[in-house]
């Protein structure tokens, strides 16, 4: 306990007692609820067998005055016993994602965190990345596991037995680490079952449940006080991306920071991945600046990244928020940020390896040259080759060996919606052409809610809100456009790119993207392909809520 913090509360404390914060052992193991262990008192230091968990103290009158989460690292005792070190074999694999954080919006929200990772560590900055589905699933599966969103069903099924790419460092004596705040809109975890048992060494789902267990009001209400601060509007002395007095984002970056201390000698994978602070609004993000560049300096300072590949990264561009509106903001969504920092000795180490790194920040890629690119550091080769297709998977080529400078979307598997390459003009929103492709917009978007149409009412045209000419980069006996229409009830807008064949023959050139925010105006419906296109019945003639 903190002698100076208790005087100067003013505060008598009687006792402290925590109970820590653990997922079910038994046969009903999840990844959806937490256990409370017994309560322990102690009066000074104490040793807590677990990473996390809730402490209470009292006053003299056993009325409790101080009560808190906790995270920590409990180092795992056969991880210490591995034969493996740090060194150039094996290097540490450290990610730090940003949900719907763009290249371009890193720098403008992010710039100090940007400046330190460019001017201080020679961050490598990958200007092609480009995103290949709407969603994080869609992103980080074929990243993580070399696989598309569609390959994995995890309504169904736990994700346990799927290829995780940390899971061949564990085997290979690495230890791990995971952790997601939002946990109901996690990764793994929105709409599906999740983890049945911890998929890493340390993963701090757990706390982050436990933190809306003790937090109720403030996780129900979420979405509403995170859109009347982004408008400068506050509830209480504390802030929704608050726990306490504490950012969440730095509860996340704290734990994080600990386990790369803690396991100094061993070599580590971690990823760490924040929804709250960028997935709704635009700029929010900004708050995190520097406490992101602290910590990024601490690590930098410490010697923790001298053998490490530190990787910075968003899954797509913001999704909902005004910018999405505008063709910069099109372009913005499919072109996440990605910054690699390689060990300082990988240079002079592998200098052809090294400037295939380089030289690929001006090329296309893809999520899946990203799996390739872990899969290369985890096999100590750095070699120039194309690997084969596998598992159903694209083909995929590793950030480390030669990639065309011609590379197309196609070949990189990226579909026409998501491609960033294409050149486009405006053209009249009101042309037969556009009507057509409008109409066709709705029909889909009716056939796929048609799958729940007991609860998912039939969306009518309200109007096309702008249209786009795609005239450069195209392939085919077909002409391409992008149009944006507005629905009702529910005034959603989505945006296709259709292939516009002679005859009026159509066909999507992939999913259809929803750009504005749709709250609980789906949530009726339980299946999750359906949430961004269906509009509750129980809605209508109503009002839903955010």
């Amino acid at each position: 306990m903190n002698d100076t913090a208790i005087k100067l509360s003013g505060q008598t404390l009687s006792h402290c007692e925590y109970k820590v914060i653990a997922r079910p052992y038994d046969d009903t193991k999840n990844d959806i609820t937490i256990n409370y262990g017994a309560p322990v008192t102690f009066e000074d230091k104490t040793n807590i067998d677990g990473d996390f968990c809730k402490v209470t103290c009292y006053d003299s009158n056993s009325k409790p005055v101080y009560n808190n989460l906790h995270a920590h690292i409990k180092l795992k005792v056969n991880k210490l016993k591995t034969n493996l070190s740090t060194d150039k074999k094996n290097p540490n694999v450290l990610i730090i994602g940003l949900d719907s954080m763009s290249r371009l919006n890193m720098i403008r929200r992010m710039p100090q965190t940007y400046k330190y990772l460019t001017d201080n560590l020679d961050a490598l900055v990958y200007k092609g990345f480009n995103s290949v589905g709407d969603c994080s699933m869609s992103n980080l599966y074929p990243m993580l596991m070399g696989l598309t969103d569609w390959y994995v069903d995890g309504s169904k099924y736990f994700f346990d037995p799927m290829p995780l790419i940390w899971k061949n460092y564990s085997r290979k004596g690495y230890v791990t680490m995971y952790s997601e705040d939002e946990p109901q809109y996690g990764t793994f975890n929105y709409m599906t079952k999740g983890f049945r048992d911890p998929p890493s060494d340390h993963y701090q789902r757990p706390f982050w449940l436990s933190l809306d267990d003790n937090d109720v009001i403030n996780s129900l209400l979420s979405p509403v006080w995170q859109m009347a601060e982004n408008s400068g509007m506050k509830f209480g002395k504390t802030s929704v991306f608050c726990f306490g007095r504490t950012p969440k984002h730095l509860l996340m970056l704290n734990y994080f920071h600990q386990f790369v201390k803690q396991y100094s000698k061993i070599p580590k994978f971690a990823f760490i991945w924040n929804n709250q602070l960028a997935h709704e609004w635009l700029n929010m993000v900004q708050i995190a600046d520097d406490d992101y560049e602290n910590v990024i300096k601490q690590m930098d300072k410490e010697g923790s990244l001298e053998n490490t590949f530190l990787v910075v990264m968003g899954d797509h561009g913001h999704r909902f928020d005004w910018i999405r509106h505008t063709l910069i903001g099109r372009v913005e969504e499919r072109m996440p940020f990605l910054a690699i920092v390689p060990p300082k000795w990988f240079k002079d180490k592998h200098p052809a390896a090294y400037e295939k790194l380089k030289t690929n920040t001006e090329r296309l890629l893809s999520p899946y040259d990203l799996y390739e690119f872990l899969t290369d550091i985890y096999n100590n080769d750095y070699r120039d080759r194309a690997k084969p297709n596998q598992n159903g998977a694209p083909k995929r080529l590793s950030l480390f060996g030669s990639i065309p400078k011609t590379r197309s979307c196609h070949e990189a598997h990226i579909k026409e919606h998501f491609c960033a390459c294409y050149g486009t003009k405006n053209i009249r929103v009101d042309s037969d052409t556009v009507k057509i492709l409008a109409n066709y917009i709705i029909e889909q978007i009716n056939l796929e809610t048609g799958r729940d149409r007991m609860k998912c009412a039939i969306l009518k045209q309200n109007m096309v809100k702008t249209a786009y000419k795609i005239i450069s980069g195209t392939q085919g006996p077909f002409e391409q456009y992008v149009v944006v229409v507005e629905t009702l009830p529910g005034k959603g807008l989505f945006e296709a790119t259709l292939k516009h064949y002679g005859n009026n023959v159509i066909e999507l050139g992939g999913e259809i993207s929803r750009i504005n925010k749709y709250g609980n105006q789906s949530i009726c419906t339980n299946i999750k392909a359906l949430r961004k296109y269906c509009y509750c019945q129980q809605n209508v003639g109503g009002r839903e809520l955010l």
